[in-house]
Order: structure tokens, then C-alpha cells, then sequence
């Protein structure tokens, strides 16, 4: 087929016994010099003019009048830039479109006919979607009614709408700071008893190199944008007309089956062999929904109306030469006018159930994002209202996290960094746990052995102490992500306790120490074996508050972010108010951490703990049975024979130093579990529950109304001061949903 003579033009529509798409499109490839979206086409053996008909068109029109961007059901027409447009679809509506050459279509058109027992023209502009709202509120005032399509005074309010969208037009033509193409629609409605109920909408041809001083890349990508807009899903530049769109229509849809093609210029076919390529493709199936064959406008015909266009057409069509191509029945507009008011109705009704369950998809987004960002912000009042409201909703989350009521709130079900209190008992038993195990620098004497690394009997105490040291080591890599915290996140390193080796020890301590004490020690021995016992305390509290730190920190981040949406605010709020007082929270808490370590280790051995004397005793008959299990001679299960020479030597012929390790042992051994059990509940009620959970200067308490109520207006404006991004979203949302509501209205009615 002669390249510019006939054109392939590819039509991506449903046919109700083939198709179950429901966004369709025609492809128009040749030399159409634009891409149109036919919206309905009145038919010569179908009337559009049934009430039953006129209820599923006319609410796609009103879909399209209020705005909203929504997918409407509709035929649309691509086709490559520059030739061809008006002759096609004057043919298919009756109604003659401006003619000329370069780019005449620099923004949709959108072209409604409506019947009406008064005629009128009215002239507006859609703005665009991703318009701000004064600038659409700027371009729906813009507003004309004509008598009549003169040409002088339909030219004059296109150049009226072209300043109003601001594109390069009549003076401002040659100005490059200007945009080529806009994305806002003209709107022509044209009522008339005559009028058949039609819209047509007209946007920006595809061109394939830009041309400088006119056309730039930029306006390029936006008439791309607009087809893809109307396509929804494709995308495409030709290289050259025939090839380009139909490899358009080949991508979108590879089987062929929503596409119908439609032939062009039919009155320059003169050869044989292209008349036999057009009949080949008329009557083959390379397209499911098949080819179309019209006749445009002559070069010489632009005097001539729509009706003798017709007569012309079917004159062609009766000629000899296109008789077996006109006996498929395919071949002039009218034909394709029936075909394709068909696929447009049945389109139409199809979509109905789709676009309302966009809409109401849609609008419950839109309405879940305005609740998200709260009430409108404009001054100190209703800053200060909307931080309390929040503030009081953190509060009562913190409650429910402290007291492990986690049916409550779904926060708790989706984000398990919100379990405060379980993670932190979950630590400090595992702390309670490590400590008992190896919390001790040496084994005492007659003791078990402490939970070593491969795990023996006590299994189970094993594994605790495991997953303890796991929890720690997971809330340290955590933190590592929170730069603001000053933590020392060394590794828990906390080896076993030595063994076999107390007695040593206590024996070096005695030397080192003692004075001229007759068949005693001195004061000063308990306390330094103590110290000695105990010197792994510090690393391991020190490293169980930092890991409770994290968990709390975590906690209160991830709280903010799901209270506070507004990532601004949340920001500002953090930065400017909590962020140094958490700080000095964790600080009080270390602090006291270490003022209990210090009068541990540093005090005086002591306590009034009645069980202390009972370990004491308890270690001394533990010590004595040692002693007579080892000289005596077992007769039964509850009976010994006893040789009272052998038991005197249990305490003859020991000297002064094994009587005080001894003493100094079983003292130091009833005390250290003592003091040990004290610690750990003082660590866990002070450090943990008071200053980290729930004491009055707790970081959990660092945001309440009264800290709001104490804000400035200026602290007010810059922490729930509305951004000028955030204002801008709100009206977007606003203004959806306004455009939604309407659209659910229409749909449901």
C-alpha cells in the first residue's frame, strides 16, 4: 500500500460477542493528524435517541463535566499529527471541525451535543486535575455564549481561552517561557432540537521530533501524557504513521482482539494490487473485530457539507473496482457509524459497576487521608486543639502498652514494636535470669556448677539465658539506628563464673587484708570479697538498661508516627520539644542505675533480710554433712557409723586461714544471694519501672496536654502550622472528594 495514500487506522473497542475489556480506543494511523475520543456517535440503524439508551451515555457525559479523573467509557482515536482529522470526524458527527495546517490542537477539545428545545453555545474550560485551586477556580470562571458559529467570533474566544491556560497564542506565540500544550480541556456545548446526543473529544496528535522555536521535548512527553491519560495503559510514538500506531495497537492489544481498523483516503486508491491488500484485510481476521474502509474529505472539498461528503463516498464505494470490498459490507462511514454505537453503548453499560466501585474505592481513600491529617490549622486556637487531641490519644495508647491491654487498639495488632510491656518483663526476667547464672565471678564452694555454654541439665535455664542475650543483641542493632541516642551498645559479654578456685581467692584477699584479729577477720575482708564477687553487676546492668532504652525509644517513635501522621508536625514536635527531655530521661535512669551499683559495691555489706541468717545456717550444716559424709561409714538409708576420733578432726589440726576462708565463704555466699535478689528487684523497680515506665519523669510522660497547653503561639504555628504542601494536599483531597460525591450521585442515580 503506497505510503500516504491509504492509511491502516487501528480501533481498540469491545464487540459484545468478543470482547470483555472495558477500555477501549481506535487507533487511527495514515495521516490523521490527531487522537480523538469519540464518546457516542449517533447510528443510522440504532437510534441513541431511546430514554433507556440516553440514562448510560448522559451519565458518562456528567462523569466527564464534574472532573474527576475517572476512567469513562469511551472509543478512542489515535492517529499520527497533521492530516486527516477534520474529514474524519465531521464524517462520524456531522459537525465541522476548524481546518488547518501545523499544530491546531494544543489541548483537548471536548465537543458535547445535546438535544434541547433551546438552542445555545456555551464555551468553558475544564481546568486540570493536578491544577492548584485558585488556578482552577481561575479557569472555571472563564465562561462564553455565542448565537453562532461565525468564525471571527469562535476564534476570538479560542484566543480568550488560550491566555486564560496560558499557552503560546496569537502574541504570545514566538514567547518560549510559555507552555506549546496544556493539559486543561475546552468545553463546546451545543444545544439544539436537532441535535443528536453526541461528545467528542479532541486531543493532541502524536509528532515524533520536536521542532525548535515551536514544539519541545516537554510537549512532547505532555501529549504523550494526554494519550496515555485517554488510553489509560498505552503508550506510544510512531516512527512513521502506518507503522508506528499499528505496532501502538500491537503492544496494547497483541491478539488483535479489541482492535477494529479503520482505512483512510479510500478515494486515492488507483492500484490493483492495493485494492486487493485492502480486500485482504477486510475479509481476514488480523484484527478480531475487523477493518473499515471510508472515503475523506478532498483536498479541494473544504466548501463542501457533510451530506454531499456522504454522496461522494457512496458513489466511490459503488464503483466497480471496490465491489468486493463493498459486498462485506464494511465501506463507508455510516457503516462504521453502526459498528461502533453498538461497542459504545455496550461499553458504557459494562462500566457502570467498575466506575462505582472506583468511586467508592476512591472516596473512602480520600475521606481516610483528610481524617488522617486532621481539622484545618490556620491559627493558634485550633494548633493548640488539634496537638491535645493527638497528645490524649498518645497518652491512652501508652496506658494500654503499660498495662498489656492490647485488644483495644489495632496499633497493637499491626505493629508489635507497640507491646512495650511484654518486651520489657520478657528483658528483665532474662536480666534476673543471667544474673543468677552468671552473674558471680567465681563458683561457689559445694555448689552447682553455673549454666555454662553447652547446656547440661538445666536446659531450660539455658535457653533463657540465650534468648536474653539474643533480645539484647537485637535491641542494640537497633538502636544503632537511632543516632540521638548517646548509648554505649557494647556487646553483653558475660562469661561463666571460674570454678574451683573461691577459696583461692578469699584466701588472697585474707592476706592482703587482715590485722592482728585473734581467730577472726577484719571488716573490711566481706566487703572486698564482695566487690571481687560482684564486679560483672555494672556490664550487665549497664547493657540491660541500654537494651530497655532502645525498646522504650522504638516504642515512642513508632507510636508518634502512627498518632501523628503529618510527618512535619511529628518532626517539628520531636526536634523541638521531646527529643531533649527522653534524653534527660534516659540519663535519669542510667544515673540511677549507677548510684545502685555504687552503694552495692562501694557500702558495707549489709542487710535485714531474715533469709540471710538462713543461708548462712543453711551453708554451715551443708558444710558440716560434707564433713561427716566424708569420715563416716553408711549402715542404712538414715543411719552412719560414726568414729568420734574422726569426728574431731574436723575442726582440729585446721589452721587459722582455713578457718577464716571457710567463715568468709559460707558469710559471703548467704549474702551474695541475698544482696543479688535486692539488686536485681531495686535494677527492675527503680531503674526499669520508675524512671523508664512508669515514674512522673518517665520518657513516656515527656508528652501530655499540659506540656501543649504550655506552648507558645509561636511553638504552635512551627510544630501544627500547616505547611503550604500540606494546605495544598488538603484542598486537593477536599476537593476530590467533592468531585467523587457528585460522581456517586450520578452513578446512583
Amino acid at each position: 500500500m503506497p505510503e500516504g495514500k491509504t492509511a491502516a487506522r487501528a480501533a481498540r473497542i469491545p464487540r459484545n460477542s468478543t470482547s470483555t475489556k472495558r477500555e477501549e480506543s481506535i487507533d487511527l494511523t495514515g495521516d490523521p493528524d490527531d487522537v480523538v475520543t469519540v464518546s457516542e456517535i449517533p447510528g443510522i440503524e440504532q437510534s441513541l435517541d431511546s430514554l433507556g439508551n440516553h440514562v448510560y451515555l448522559e451519565k458518562q457525559d456528567r462523569l466527564r463535566d464534574i472532573g474527576v479523573d475517572i476512567q469513562t467509557s469511551q472509543i478512542v482515536v489515535v492517529g499520527s499529527q497533521s492530516s486527516g482529522k477534520s474529514s474524519l470526524l465531521e464524517n462520524l458527527t456531522g459537525f465541522s471541525f476548524p481546518r488547518g495546517q501545523g499544530l491546531c490542537t494544543r489541548y483537548a477539545t471536548q465537543i458535547t451535543l445535546r438535544r434541547n428545545p433551546i438552542e445555545s453555545i456555551v464555551i468553558s474550560i475544564t481546568p486540570s486535575n493536578n491544577a492548584t485551586q485558585q488556578t482552577k477556580d481561575r479557569i472555571r470562571a472563564f465562561h462564553r455564549e455565542l448565537g453562532s458559529f461565525e468564525g471571527t467570533s469562535l476564534a476570538a474566544v479560542i484566543e480568550d481561552a488560550n491566555k486564560v491556560m496560558g499557552i503560546r497564542s496569537g502574541d504570545t506565540e514566538d514567547d518560549l517561557s510559555l507552555p506549546m500544550f496544556s493539559n486543561d480541556i475546552l468545553k463546546i456545548e451545543i444545544s439544539g432540537p436537532e441535535k443528536p446526543h453526541l461528545t467528542v473529544i479532541d486531543v493532541p496528535g502524536l509528532f515524533q521530533v520536536t521542532d525548535e522555536g515551536r514544539t519541545t521535548e516537554r510537549d512532547k512527553a505532555m501529549v504523550e501524557n494526554m494519550v496515555r491519560r485517554v488510553l489509560a495503559v498505552l503508550s506510544c510514538l510512531a516512527d512513521r504513521a502506518t507503522e508506528g500506531v499499528l505496532q501502538f495497537a500491537k503492544t496494547a492489544d497483541p491478539e488483535g482482539e479489541r482492535t477494529v481498523g479503520v482505512l483512510t483516503k479510500a478515494d486515492l486508491v488507483k492500484e490493483k494490487a492495493v485494492l486487493r491488500t485492502i480486500h485482504e484485510l477486510v475479509s481476514g481476521d488480523t484484527l478480531k473485530l475487523g477493518y473499515f474502509v471510508v472515503r475523506n474529505r478532498g483536498a479541494d472539498e473544504d466548501d463542501l457539507d457533510v451530506s454531499k461528503c456522504n454522496v461522494k463516498e457512496e458513489a466511490l464505494f459503488n464503483q466497480s473496482d471496490w465491489d468486493p470490498i463493498a459486498k462485506l459490507g464494511r465501506t463507508g462511514v455510516q457503516a462504521l457509524k453502526v459498528e461502533l454505537q453498538s461497542l459504545l453503548l455496550d461499553l458504557a453499560k459494562r462500566e457502570l459497576p467498575k466506575q462505582r466501585a472506583e468511586v467508592m474505592k476512591r472516596l473512602d481513600d480520600c475521606r481516610q487521608s483528610l481524617n488522617a491529617m486532621g481539622a484545618a490549622r490556620p491559627d493558634a486556637p485550633s494548633q493548640r486543639e488539634c496537638l491535645v487531641k493527638l497528645t490524649l490519644k498518645f497518652e491512652r495508647i501508652v496506658r494500654d502498652a503499660l498495662e498489656g491491654l492490647y485488644e483495644g487498639d489495632q496499633l497493637f495488632k499491626n505493629n508489635m514494636e507497640l507491646r512495650l510491656i511484654t518486651k520489657v518483663v520478657d528483658l528483665n526476667e532474662g536480666f534476673s535470669d543471667l544474673m543468677a547464672a552468671k552473674g558471680h565471678a567465681f563458683t561457689f564452694s559445694g555448689s552447682s556448677s553455673s549454666i555454662s555454654q553447652t547446656p547440661g541439665d538445666d536446659d531450660d535455664k539455658h535457653s533463657r539465658v540465650v534468648a536474653y542475650q539474643s533480645a539484647v543483641a537485637e535491641s542494640f542493632n537497633a538502636g544503632l539506628n537511632f543516632t540521638e541516642l548517646s548509648l554505649d551498645l557494647t556487646k553483653l559479654d558475660c562469661p561463666s563464673p571460674a570454678a574451683n578456685m573461691i577459696l583461692n581467692k578469699i584466701e588472697a584477699c585474707y592476706r592482703e587484708t587482715r590485722g592482728p584479729e585473734l581467730g577472726t577477720f577484719g571488716g573490711s575482708l566481706l566487703s572486698r570479697t564482695f566487690r571481687i564477687q560482684s564486679e560483672k553487676w555494672a556490664h550487665i546492668v549497664h547493657c540491660h538498661v541500654n537494651a530497655v532504652i532502645v525498646v522504650v525509644h522504638r516504642f515512642i517513635r513508632s507510636l508518634l508516627r502512627a498518632v501523628f501522621p503529618d510527618k512535619r508536625m511529628r518532626e517539628e514536635l520531636w526536634q523541638s520539644i521531646l527529643l531533649e527531655r527522653v534524653q534527660r530521661a534516659y540519663h535519669r535512669a542510667l544515673e540511677q542505675a549507677d548510684f545502685l551499683i555504687g552503694i552495692e559495691a562501694n557500702g558495707r555489706p549489709s542487710t535485714y533480710n531474715h533469709y540471710f541468717n538462713d543461708n548462712l545456717q543453711k551453708a554451715r550444716v551443708e558444710r558440716l554433712s560434707k564433713g561427716i559424709g566424708r569420715v563416716s561409714t553408711p549402715l542404712n538409708d538414715n543411719t552412719v557409723n560414726l568414729n568420734l576420733n574422726s569426728l574431731t578432726s574436723l575442726v582440729e589440726n585446721k589452721s587459722n586461714v582455713d578457718q577464716v576462708k571457710e567463715d568468709v565463704h559460707d558469710i559471703l555466699k548467704s549474702y551474695y544471694k541475698v544482696a543479688r535478689k535486692r539488686f536485681v528487684d531495686d535494677i527492675c523497680l527503680q531503674v526499669i519501672n520508675h524512671f523508664l515506665l512508669d515514674g512522673p519523669y518517665s520518657p513516656l510522660r515527656v508528652l501530655s496536654p499540659e506540656v501543649i497547653m504550655g506552648l507558645t503561639d509561636s511553638q504552635l504555628d512551627r510544630i501544627a502550622g500547616e505547611s503550604r504542601a500540606t494546605k495544598r494536599e488538603r484542598d486537593r483531597l477536599v476537593s476530590e472528594v467533592k468531585g467523587l460525591e457528585e460522581a456517586m450521585e450520578v452513578l446512583r442515580s
